[in-house]
């Protein structure tokens, strides 16, 4: 399988080849086609700008793993956003000139009723979908499959511009059928070229014995299809990460032993413009419409700067961009940036279990060190809260 840190392009660091990479590339100017939308919606002078937001389309899903890093809730409990939310996202997202955007859940497909007129109308904007997250469960089938596939062609999904698209099917607790996420592989890499279509598998392990799906399901693809498609299906391994929306989620005891100093020094610059390996700077919209600088689902309170459902979301990225905690990073690039505003006792001994933890810690360690009092989270607003839409800014 190809392994997830192959090929990352960074604006201004060397040339960039099309169509290498997780997010490939589909030409050579990517960035200038990116910083030209950005500077037709008056977001030149920007530090931060995200080249794709993860929008949470759903937190419905037909499954019920245990320590769902996304914290999915079940089809009874779980939302969808409206078409009037639908609606709002696009024209936000348009607004700032987001070049990509990814849909994730929840599991998306359980709302194919709003997934796919979504995808439509970003495209129709000109913004690529840069990745589709799924469980695989529109796999149970090769009617059912085929039929999805038909559904994301006619909604434009493989019509992309700056990158190609990604289908990433995430395994681990998940209870699908390896068979159908074999299905789902096995029509995209025989009906689909690289320069189409990406493929990935996800395969979150348990952090209590590591042990991750993707060698029984290489294996359960071999047994039906032959051998398995290393170059073409990308890997993504990780670990399950702690939720707000399962209180009863037992959480995960990854304190690690290496200190925050070490994991700072070590830290991708996730402010520089990249595409490939990641597509970054990114953000994350909940699907009640809080907004974070982050794409973890487990991000710091500190990194939300609003709610898209009442405020514009090139107001929301002011904000971002006037966060002091953000520009350290940013000009810094990566966390080694907060050296000297974070106490160095604390970063020297506190250890921690990875980068996304590590930020946890130094963003609530930040605010210590400012005198400023602890985050507070977003508020969230349900469909009959939504305020009336401001007034989007149009770039002369």
């Amino acid at each position: 399988m190809i392994k997830e840190g192959a090929h990352t392009f960074i604006a201004g660091r060397g040339p960039v080849t099309p169509f290498l990479g997780k997010y490939a590339p589909k030409c050579d100017d990517v960035f200038d086609r990116i910083e030209h939308r950005f500077a037709a919606a008056g977001l030149a002078g920007m530090r931060y700008r995200p080249l794709r937001i993860e929008l949470e389309l759903t937190t419905k899903c037909n499954d019920s793993c245990p320590s769902c890093g996304m914290g999915a809730l079940p089809l009874a409990q779980g939302i969808t956003v409206t078409p009037d939310q639908r609606a709002r996202i696009v024209d936000e997202f348009d607004s700032i000139g987001l070049p990509t955007a990814a849909v994730t859940g929840g599991e998306p497909f359980v709302a194919a009723h709003a997934l796919y007129p979504l995808i439509k109308a970003l495209r129709q904007r000109g913004i690529d979908i840069s990745k589709l997250t799924s469980n695989g469960l529109w796999g149970a089938s090769e009617r059912r499959m085929t039929r999805t596939f038909e559904q994301l062609k006619k909604a434009d999904f493989f019509g992309n511009q700056l990158v190609v698209p990604l289908i990433m099917l995430s395994i681990g607790e998940q209870t699908m059928p390896l068979e159908w996420v074999a299905r789902i592989l096995h029509h995209a890499v025989t009906h689909y070229s690289d320069r189409e279509l990406n493929v990935a598998v996800s395969s979150l392990a348990d952090p209590a014995d590591r042990q991750h799906k993707i060698y029984e399901l290489i294996a359960t693809y071999e047994r039906r299809y032959g051998d398995f498609p290393h170059d073409r299906v990308h890997s993504t391994m990780r670990v399950y990460l702690d939720n707000e929306r399962l209180p009863e989620q037992k959480k995960q005891d990854r304190p690690g032993h290496t200190s925050v100093r070490r994991w700072m020094d070590a830290c991708f610059d996730c402010f520089a413009p990249t595409v490939g390996t990641y597509i970054l700077p990114s953000a994350l919209l909940k699907q009640d419409g809080r907004w974070y600088s982050c794409a973890s689902f487990d991000v710091p309170d500190s990194l939300g700067f609003g709610n898209i459902f009442t405020d514009s979301l090139r107001t929301i990225l002011e904000r971002a961009n006037s966060s002091e905690y953000l520009q350290l990073i940013a000009t810094g690039g990566g966390l080694k940036g907060l050296h000297g505003a974070v106490p160095a006792e604390f970063t020297e001994n506190t250890t921690c279990g990875g980068f996304c933890d590590s930020c946890g810690l130094l963003s609530g360690e930040f605010r210590k060190a400012k005198g400023l009092p602890p985050a507070t989270p977003l508020p969230i607003f349900k469909p009959e809260d939504l305020l009336r839409r401001p007034t989007l800014a149009v770039a002369e």
